[in-house]
């Protein structure tokens, strides 16, 4: 899979490229436009092939990034750098099989999980158009993060509407209100989705948990869309196989999820910020996303004990 997927980049690639010393192939980016911002002509784009098979891809101009990890699915991001770079479909879904049957063999977890985790197709409204950002997500300082958003302005007015995908397809999405309306949130969900577990690097030895599709947004993390986690989510978050590290709003809400961590053996974090700051979203405004990241790795409750006494500070 891995000598595939090179050959078809090698083979993709703009001709204007060079190798930095630090081992990255430089080019210009073909993900810029697509993203909302000016085309790259300096070379922003970079490409990286790892000793164990893996694949990086990182733009130093517009942020948006794609990894193929062996063993794992060739992921929805992935896949759209590669159909920007102009592979042909046909090759992209020849890779995509490639890399699930060589993910079944090698992880039989995996082919375990995908006869019991299913989740079907869905459309966006017929209306919607991809946007970068607006007025509203500006407000949230949800800016410079690699995701698309939506708008729908005749079936869905006045909604910013955030796809979720899962193993490269659309299972789902959530509509949330830019202006005070009834209901807030709009949601096409499935039983058992979670957001963003597609996107989750296998560099990381640990996975953060939200409430928010927005707070996940914010932090790179995984969102179960409301206060408790169910069996289909957990099913999917074990198969990480990494550290399980759950950041609950702080609200009674959140005292569910806490339980829920408590009984599997999960961490927990509640750093100390101020008392106006109810969720990951709002910490990010105030802090800034790094100082965020910083205090949620910082202030991780790993015993019981622990957990308890500060909860009692953080809800």
């Amino acid at each position: 899979m891995f000598a595939d997927l090179k050959h078809t980049l090698e083979s993709h690639l703009p001709s204007r490229r060079k190798k930095t010393p630090s081992g990255w192939i430089s080019f210009d980016a073909r993900c810029c436009q697509h993203q909302g911002e000016s085309p790259d002509t300096r070379q922003r784009g970079g490409i990286m092939y790892s000793g164990d098979g893996s694949v990086n891809y990182h733009c130093f101009n517009c942020g948006f990034k794609a990894n193929y990890t062996p063993g794992r699915y060739l992921n929805n991001r992935f896949r759209k750098l590669l159909t920007w770079l102009n592979v042909p479909t046909s090759v992209i879904s020849k890779l995509a099989m490639k890399a699930m049957a060589i993910s079944q063999e090698v992880n039989p977890e995996q082919k375990k999980l995908d006869n019991e985790i299913k989740f079907d197709t869905v459309k966006l409204p017929e209306d919607a158009e991809p946007i970068r950002t607006n007025s509203y997500l500006m407000e949230r300082g949800i800016v410079d993060v690699p995701h698309t958003f939506y708008e729908a302005p005749k079936s869905m007015k006045d909604r910013v509407i955030v796809p979720i995908r899962w193993h490269n397809k659309l299972i789902g999405y959530v509509a949330r209100a830019t202006k005070e309306m009834s209901p807030k949130y709009f949601a096409q969900v499935q039983p058992g989705t979670l957001f963003n577990l597609d996107n989750q690097h296998w560099s990381r030895k640990f996975v953060i948990l939200v409430e928010g599709i927005f707070d996940a947004i914010q932090i790179d993390g995984v969102a179960i869309l409301g206060s408790e986690i169910a069996h289909k989510q957990k099913l999917q978050i074990d198969a990480l196989n990494r550290k399980v590290i759950v950041v609950p709003d702080r609200d009674k809400a959140g005292t569910k999820l806490i339980e829920q961590a408590i009984e599997w053996g999960w961490a927990v974090s509640m750093p100390p910020w101020d008392t106006n700051v109810k969720d990951v979203n709002d910490a990010v405004q105030k802090y800034g996303r790094i100082l965020t990241m910083q205090a949620i790795l910082k202030y991780v409750f790993d015993s019981k004990t622990k957990i308890r006494l500060q909860e009692k500070l953080w809800i």
